[in-house]
């Protein structure tokens, strides 16, 4: 498993609101992330459709299974050409206006076994989410 943290200037409600945002809208918080499709939604779960092209240019259709508590939601992979695991995306209260996200990525390669390890992708997923809750409330 790999993740990525930065701190926000920012009250842990906004985080959070803009964390549940991000299901539906996945394309303003990761990089490389277009024609998503909400297939069904509850109470319980959310399972969403998407397309994204990675930093290497190739592209994949991607299926999640959306769960979430106060604070950590949880994006298991259904559907994937290469990997089997999930995406976490922790907010953590620091102070009244500082919030902690983390986000954590624990993928398998279904084929060799191998872990997932390319750093760069969580950390530019943390960064693009920080920017976007910043620009959005300002």
């Amino acid at each position: 498993m790999i993740s990525y943290s930065e701190t926000i200037k920012l009250p842990l409600g906004i985080v959070w609101e803009n964390f549940i945002y991000k299901i539906d809208h996945p394309e303003n918080f990761v990089p490389g992330v277009n024609n998503v499709i909400i297939k069904e939604k509850n109470a319980e779960f959310t399972l969403r459709q998407m397309d994204i092209v990675s930093p290497d240019g190739l592209g994949h259709h991607i299926v999640e299974k959306i769960t979430f508590s106060p604070t950590w939601v949880k994006f298991l992979i259904v559907e994937h050409p290469i990997y089997s695991g999930y995406v976490s995306n922790l907010a953590e209260k620091i102070t009244e206006y500082e919030t902690k996200i983390t986000f954590s990525i624990n993928w398998k390669n279904k084929v060799t076994g191998e872990l997932f390890s390319n750093h760069d992708i969580v950390k530019n997923a943390v960064l693009k989410t920080v920017d976007f809750i910043s620009k959005s409330h300002k």
